[in-house]
């Protein structure tokens, strides 16, 4: 254990003390992110002494909750849920702007009189803005809080994309489309750290799933919907006055309910700060002023992405998340040129509102993955705990990702070959649901296993998570398409299938060693 831990590291462990009683040593932290979760060990219900519990009164509640009604942890259910559901619907706008530009590139060719390929270029720098602009904005959380960031950046993301209904000029498209991509791009990372001070330990698989869920739509109801639009309209500026009002509609919420989740439970409730009122913690007035031994500081805060980054299993999971994840952006920034080639050019032919059709297969995928994964995560937790003697470890999140993986790969081979020897779209349909039904899985699968891991780092993890995911698609969107034109797409999308099988290597390496490797690295500091 280092010696000096940052203030958060400091709330973190007051709230794990030990206690004990006549049969059973009951002690929350086990070392090594290990926790006890339930005090039923072995059949026998132990003394919980001073421990607050679940209301089925043996799960133990980690972090402990403060008597403070002020304590987000103490949130009425259904505040936590609507505060839930705005930053789950603002990582939707995000990723929802950046595909709903996707079927805009033909109509926008044919305004601009350019190749539609180089129109796409927008869509490419819009979606590696929302991977930097993730890392950005989370040191900004933790000196300024979470509420003022949300507000802010989802603010002026909503007047960058008022500018790209106006615009006449595919310049200053192109420069709005990373702006609005480098502001929307908030709530991705955000999420997590409000799930982390709102929920407990045992609550953050599902809750996670349920964030991960709406965002993860938004890539494919984005181009769903614009599909549908452009195909009545023949416009791709109704497109991105949808975005806008998406847009406006969560700013509405936002104003309306969303309140400061960063609370100190290390200081006594008499000595808390007064809250203020609810404007003044949404804009960013009360946390100036209650700032100095309050937030942390703007260095300190910086400083925790290094400490983040350096240890040992970021990397690996970060490498896992990207050469899953990256294969889904990448059909999504390259599906109206894969899907809607002529028949005589070798593709598909379809129109806008088959490819708009099509997109209901990853709509269908990412809400089946959900929904299975809400049940199945806390399954295995719950499996391990008991077997485990009330114990719980990070690595038990990963069985869910070996599953993922008998979807992945094969799905990717037979969207591949649907693509290559032109069978039927339901191949496509087929193939395709089942990649996203498995990248739904491994998603919140290791987003929950990194947060286990660095418990006091939610956004950290989730920004770099974020970033590994963005960034490999970024990358895609680029020779995804020349690939498959050039080689085959039975032999591109077989290449990628190969690569995600790399991933499952990284992830029995994560699943072994993962315990050891956070332990030699040691805590963040």
């Amino acid at each position: 254990m280092a010696d000096i831990k940052s203030k958060e590291t400091q709330i973190e462990e007051t709230q794990t003390n030990s206690h004990a009683h006549p049969h059973h040593v009951l002690e929350i932290d086990q070392g090594n992110n290990a926790v006890l979760l339930d005090i039923n060990v072995d059949g026998e219900k132990g003394d919980a002494g001073s421990i607050k519990l679940a209301k089925d009164n043996h799960t133990v509640l980690i972090p402990q909750p403060s008597n403070d009604p002020e304590d987000p942890l103490n949130w009425s259910w259904s505040k936590k849920h609507i505060i839930l559901f705005i930053v789950a619907l603002s990582a939707f706008c995000g990723d929802f702007s950046s595909g709903a530009g996707i079927p805009c590139i033909f109509p926008q060719g044919a305004e601009w009189n350019m190749d539609p390929n180089k129109v796409n270029y927008a869509g490419n720098l819009n979606v590696i803005m929302l991977g930097i602009g993730g890392i950005w904005w989370i040191p900004c959380v933790y000196y300024w809080g979470r509420a003022p960031v949300l507000f802010w950046t989802v603010l002026a993301g909503t007047f960058f994309t008022l500018g790209c209904c106006l615009t006449k000029s595919f310049t200053a498209f192109y420069a709005l489309r990373a702006l609005q991509g480098f502001t929307l791009t908030s709530g991705q990372t955000i999420g997590l750290a409000y799930i982390k001070d709102m929920f407990f330990f045992h609550e953050h698989a599902r809750k996670i799933g349920l964030w991960a869920g709406l965002f993860l739509l938004s890539p494919y109801a984005g181009p769903c919907f614009a599909n549908f639009i452009i195909d009545g309209t023949g416009d791709w500026r109704p497109v991105f006055w949808l975005v806008l009002a998406i847009c406006c509609a969560d700013m509405v919420l936002i104003v309306c309910f969303l309140d400061e989740s960063w609370y100190r439970r290390d200081i006594a409730q008499a000595d808390q700060p007064p809250r203020g009122n609810h404007f003044s913690k949404l804009i960013g007035i009360w946390q100036i002023q209650v700032h100095k031994g309050y937030f942390l500081t703007v260095l300190s805060s910086y400083e925790r992405l290094w400490s983040v980054l350096t240890k040992s299993i970021m990397l690996p999971v970060m490498t896992y998340q990207m050469l899953t994840f990256m294969w889904s952006v990448g059909i999504n920034i390259t599906s109206s040129i894969l899907f809607a080639t002529p028949r005589v050019a070798g593709g598909y032919g379809f129109n806008s509102k088959a490819v708009g059709f099509l997109y209901l297969t990853p709509i269908v995928g990412v809400s089946i993955g959900e929904l299975f994964g809400h049940f199945f995560n806390d399954f295995m937790a719950n499996r391990y705990i008991k077997k485990h003697h009330g114990v719980f470890i990070p690595e038990a999140r990963l069985w869910t990702n070996y599953i993922a993986t008998s979807l992945m790969i094969p799905g990717l081979i037979i969207v591949g070959q649907a693509l290559e020897k032109h069978l039927h779209y339901s191949a496509i349909v087929i193939g395709w649901g089942m990649y996203v039904v498995g990248v739904m899985l491994a998603s919140v699968a290791i987003t929950a296993y990194a947060l286990d891991s660095y418990p006091t780092r939610s956004g950290e993890v989730s920004c770099f998570l974020n970033f590994a995911r963005v960034c490999g698609g970024f990358t895609v969107g680029y020779f995804q398409q020349p690939w498959g034109a050039k080689d085959g797409y039975g032999l591109s999308f077989g290449i990628q299938a190969l690569l995600v099988a790399v991933a499952v290597g990284i992830l029995i390496c994560i699943h072994r060693f993962g315990a050891g490797m956070r332990a030699r690295a040691g805590t963040v500091d």
